[in-house]
Formats: C-alpha cells, sequence, structure tokens
C-alpha cells in the first residue's frame, strides 16, 4: 500500500513532470504526497554565507510555485518541506520516514545528454529504502 509519496523537486520541467506522475498516482492510490526541496549548501559555505528563513522561505515558495504550476492537485493532501544540504543525502533522509514511494525527474547531465540518469537520481535509486521512479 503507498500511503505517502515523496516529490523532490528543484522547479525544473523534469520536476514538474515527476509532480503530475505523482498526482496521478496518489488519485489513484488515494496517497498522500510530500514535496521536498533540497536547498544544496556546502557545509563550508553555511558557516561562512548562512542563508536567512526569509531567503530559504523565498526560494522554496519560488520552487514550489513553479512545480505545481498547471497541476491541478484537488483533493490530494500535499505537504511541503524545505531543507539544507545534500540533496541525495537529504532525500534519502526523507525516505526513511514513513516514505512509500519516490517520484523524482532526472535531467542527465552526463556526456550524452538524456540517456544517462543525473548523479542524484542515481544516488537515491541505490540507496533508498522504499521504491524509486524516475520521470525523463
Amino acid at each position: 500500500m503507498v500511503k505517502k509519496i515523496l516529490v523532490p523537486t528543484d522547479g525544473s520541467e523534469y520536476s514538474r513532470r515527476a509532480m503530475s506522475t505523482a498526482i496521478q498516482y496518489a488519485k489513484a492510490l488515494n496517497s498522500e504526497i510530500e514535496l521536498l526541496y533540497v536547498i544544496s549548501e556546502h557545509p563550508a559555505l553555511k558557516e561562512y554565507y548562512p542563508l536567512s528563513e526569509e531567503q530559504v522561505t523565498r526560494l522554496g515558495t519560488k520552487v514550489f510555485g513553479a512545480t505545481l504550476e498547471g497541476l491541478e492537485p484537488e483533493q490530494i493532501q500535499i505537504s511541503k518541506k524545505i531543507v539544507t544540504g545534500y540533496p541525495a543525502s537529504e532525500i534519502l533522509n526523507e525516505t526513511a520516514q514513513n516514505v512509500d514511494l519516490v517520484i523524482m525527474g532526472s535531467r542527465g547531465h552526463r556526456p550524452i545528454k538524456g540517456a544517462l540518469l543525473g548523479s542524484v537520481t542515481l544516488r537515491v535509486i541505490a540507496a533508498a529504502t522504499c521504491p524509486v521512479m524516475v520521470v525523463k
């Protein structure tokens, strides 16, 4: 049974496609969605250039808006969460919190564009404790 679907987002078209797919699954399975935005922040830079809570909120609002634009998630419970850190690690941390399925987009920024999955996606697939669906 799929009760909770995690959708990591960066506001890209790939994330929108993943969210669209997640909405379809959530409707069919009567699941809730957690939309996760990870602000990539290197620990060394965090010490010298920390983001304020206002900056984090502003970034999250922009990314969540871009991800949900034009989609119709009516009657689906969607929670939104913003964290800072290394994206793959933070996504994997969330999968340990009663997530039944991860649906994520992939850009594939490798030499043969589109032929390979991105490094964050590969790390999540390799280490996730639940199924991961990749949407291109």
